[in-house]
């Protein structure tokens, strides 16, 4: 039997033995609580990063919310959306473009705003290789020629033919000057020969409140905009752009098919970018993150019901697309002479 002195030994030891251990495991914990976050890089994000995008609420652009909250669980900062119409998108785009390159400002934007608007607008302030450098592309969606249903056509040939009828008596939208929405009627005016009235709206969710009410007669949207209006009887499809139909409105035929060449790749491009000298190691853990959320999951499948098609580009491969649009779009500028002193 110990001794009480050795038995004082042994409850001594224990003791000292447990407080190394809490010791031990108090700073374990306080280690893992300072450790960053698997998917920051260099302190960075240290504050809640802005998510500007040049163009009204409603769009698009709103799907951005759905990255959002899987973006904070990843970096651990807030990724927190904010609309800046104006001036076709150059408003919100200068507002990157003058911003620091820490991380902490980003631009969300569709092909209108970073490559359409400065080839139509002679002073436009964005310079898309210059002011900016590509993060990742979100996704595409073709462009959905839409009449309002209180127009006696349903078809593209019943829509020339009612609108060579009546030269310059009929509306359409688009949100805003030289966007996609814009250029892609003035090409479809174009040839067809038919002449209408412009009527430039800051948001899409404006253009499309337009056409249901039938102050707008013809218009472009998305499949996933519209989805709403066409299921209440307040628009009809006509015709949607892109090398083949869309999943999300399969009855709707593609231009080519109605015998309309040129249209099979336009479509708008909604991406992120930082602004010119943002780190390469930042870019590269958002897109690693934005590409992640792309390739499966609940993201993907959400974008694909809505006709959307989710990017998995590379950083480089973005850069190379919008090089790509930076000369389609500019042949179709040559051709439609759309051009707006700003």
């Amino acid at each position: 039997m110990p001794t009480r002195r050795e038995f004082a030994g042994v409850i001594a030891g224990g003791a000292g033995l447990g407080v190394g251990l809490g010791v031990g495991f108090l700073a374990a914990a306080r280690a893992h609580a300072q450790a960053p976050l698997p998917g920051t890089v260099d302190g960075w994000p240290a504050r809640s990063v802005r998510v500007i995008s040049p163009t009204g609420t409603g769009g698009p652009g709103q799907n951005f919310r759905l990255y959002a909250d899987q973006l904070k669980e990843t970096f651990g900062q807030g990724f927190v959306l904010e609309n800046m119409p104006g001036g076709s998108g150059a408003l919100g785009c200068t507002a990157v473009a003058r911003a620091a390159p820490d991380g902490h400002t980003l631009l969300l934007a569709s092909n209108s705003h970073i490559v359409l608007a400065p080839l139509v607008l002679t002073s436009s302030p964005v310079n898309v290789k210059k002011d900016f450098a590509p993060i990742a592309l979100m996704f595409t969606f073709p462009f959905l020629l839409l009449v309002n249903s209180g127009l006696p056509v349903r078809s593209l040939a019943e829509l020339v033919a009612y609108a060579k009828a009546r030269p310059g008596e009929l509306n359409y939208g688009s949100p805003g000057v030289g966007t996609g929405g814009h250029l892609v009627t003035e090409l479809l005016v174009k040839r067809t020969g038919i002449r209408a009235v412009h009527v430039p709206y800051q948001a899409t969710t404006q253009q499309m409140l337009a056409a249901a009410a039938g102050t707008l007669q013809f218009t472009f949207d998305t499949v996933g905009n519209a989805r709403g209006m066409v299921d209440a009887g307040k628009v009809v499809p006509l015709a949607v752009t892109g090398a083949r139909r869309a999943a999300a409105a399969p009855d709707v035929p593609t231009f080519k098919e109605l015998g309309y060449d040129g249209f099979d790749d336009l479509f708008v491009a909604n991406g992120l970018l930082a602004p010119a000298g943002t780190s390469p190691a930042m870019i590269g853990a958002l897109n690693r993150e934005m590409v992640r959320m792309n390739a499966s999951g609940t993201i993907r499948e959400r974008l694909l019901a809505a006709s959307y098609e989710p990017g998995t580009l590379a950083p480089e491969q973005y850069g190379a697309m919008i090089d790509r649009e930076l000369k389609l779009w500019g042949d179709v500028v040559q051709e439609t002479g759309v051009r707006v002193k700003a």
